[in-house]
């Protein structure tokens, strides 16, 4: 996990999306993702095993889903300071117990909730531990589901990796081909 953090950070960083994103913006997004996540698990557990090639296309939308809510809560951190692998999993000894994993989406839906309470309040150490449950919650997650966290945050990754442009200071992004036509233009 400690290897993709840092490179998805890195990609935040030279895509200017840390500094000039803001909490209120990843929050969106985050909610955009989460809702991904929970319109294809519903599909997925609602389909038929009979109906392999239904699910294993919901099934790839979910592991695109748990990336990409790794990469946005990556970003959240990263405007807090902090490093998302360093983050507190205040829910370890929970999920120790095998039989709590079957509550990890629904406290992944609780914790994304805490995230905007956190945002909306400006209680930052809330937001900080708020985001870590969330990192928490994917990989309990993934353990109940058997799906490999660390893969589903690597096919996250070499999706975005060749993204170019930058998030400018009005919290606009930029991709680079208009970021290519600025320049011939001055």
């Amino acid at each position: 996990m400690r290897q993709y953090a840092e490179k998805i950070r890195q990609w935040a960083k030279d895509r200017k999306i840390i500094p000039n994103s803001t909490l209120e913006a990843q929050n969106l997004k985050l909610a955009e993702e989460f809702g991904e996540l929970a319109d294809s698990f519903r599909k997925y557990i609602t389909t038929k095993e009979d109906e392999k090639e239904t699910r294993e296309e919901y099934l790839k939308i979910i592991k695109d889903s748990v990336g990409d809510i790794f990469v946005v809560a990556t970003i959240l951190a990263g405007l807090l300071d902090k490093n998302i692998e360093e983050l507190e999993n205040l829910q370890n000894e929970y999920y120790k117990n095998e039989e709590n994993l079957k509550y990890s989406f629904m406290w992944l839906q609780s914790d994304i909730g805490d995230v905007a309470k956190s945002i909306i309040r400006d209680k930052k150490d809330k937001l900080i531990d708020s985001v870590g449950n969330v990192v928490n919650d994917l990989e309990a997650f993934c353990r109940w589901q058997n799906l490999d966290f660390k893969e589903c945050i690597s096919k996250s990754w070499n999706e975005i990796k060749y993204r170019k442009g930058i998030l400018n200071e009005n919290g606009i992004f930029v991709k680079e081909e208009d970021l290519n036509k600025l320049e011939d233009l001055v």
